[in-house]
């Protein structure tokens, strides 16, 4: 019986570490993903043929 349940540890733990990491993952998604860039230099944004040239300090991405 002892050997049986030995033999199991280590699928058992296995699966708690996924299931932990899993609903880690899950949390920081519906805290959401705010990203912050700080930029000293021209970004361009092409939409159509001519490129647009914007001078930005600060970009949040939320």
């Amino acid at each position: 019986m002892t050997s049986w349940l030995d033999s199991l540890r280590w699928p058992v733990a296995l699966v708690i570490v996924v299931w932990l990491l899993t609903r880690a993952g899950i949390s920081i998604a519906r805290a959401g993903i705010r990203v912050e860039i700080f930029t000293r230099r021209p970004i361009q944004i092409k939409t159509g043929e001519e490129a647009i040239e914007a001078k930005v300090t600060k970009v949040k991405l939320l």
